[in-house]
C-alpha cells in the first residue's frame, strides 16, 4: 500500500513503521471496541470504535462503522464515522470517508471522497491564533 504523506527527509509515513501487532484480515468481522497501543492493519469490516495510541491502517477492503481514534491513520477504504487522527490523517485515492475528520496535518489524494467537516488544528491552537489576533485589536473581545 503507498501512503500520500511524505515527512521529513521524503520519508512516507509507513517507511517508519517497524511492525504491525494487529491484523484484522479480508474475511474477518470485528464488532465491539479496538483499543490498544500498538500498530493496526484492516482489511476487514468493523463496527464499533477506535481507540488507539499507534498507527491505524484501513486498506482498500477495509469498511469501518463508527469512529476511529488513533495517533496516525492512514485511510484507503471506506469509513462511516468520524476520524481523530493526533498527528497525521492520510485519505488514499480510495478512500470513501462520510463523517467529520480532525488532524493536525490531512493529506487527500486526488479520488479521495470525504462528506463531513474538516477540523485541522491542534489543541488549543485555533484559540491561541484568535487571542494573537485580538492582541493588536482595538475592538471590544465579544
Amino acid at each position: 500500500m503507498q501512503s500520500l504523506f511524505t515527512g521529513g527527509k521524503g520519508r512516507r509515513t509507513l517507511d517508519s513503521v517497524k511492525q504491525f501487532t494487529t491484523l484484522i484480515g479480508a474475511g474477518t468481522s470485528v464488532a465491539g471496541t479496538l483499543r490498544g497501543s500498538e500498530n493496526c492493519i484492516v482489511n476487514g469490516t468493523v463496527q464499533g470504535d477506535c481507540e488507539i495510541d499507534g498507527l491505524l491502517v484501513l486498506g482498500e477492503q477495509g469498511r469501518w462503522r463508527g469512529n476511529i481514534a488513533a495517533a496516525t491513520v492512514i485511510i484507503s477504504g471506506e469509513v462511516n464515522g468520524d476520524i481523530l487522527a493526533r498527528d497525521k490523517l492520510e485519505l488514499s485515492a480510495t478512500a470513501r470517508v462520510t463523517g467529520n475528520i480532525t488532524s493536525p496535518v490531512v493529506a487527500m489524494a486526488e479520488g479521495a471522497i470525504h462528506q463531513g467537516g474538516i477540523k485541522m488544528a491542534r489543541d488549543g491552537a485555533a484559540v491561541s491564533s484568535f487571542q494573537e489576533k485580538r492582541k493588536g485589536s482595538t475592538d471590544p473581545v465579544p
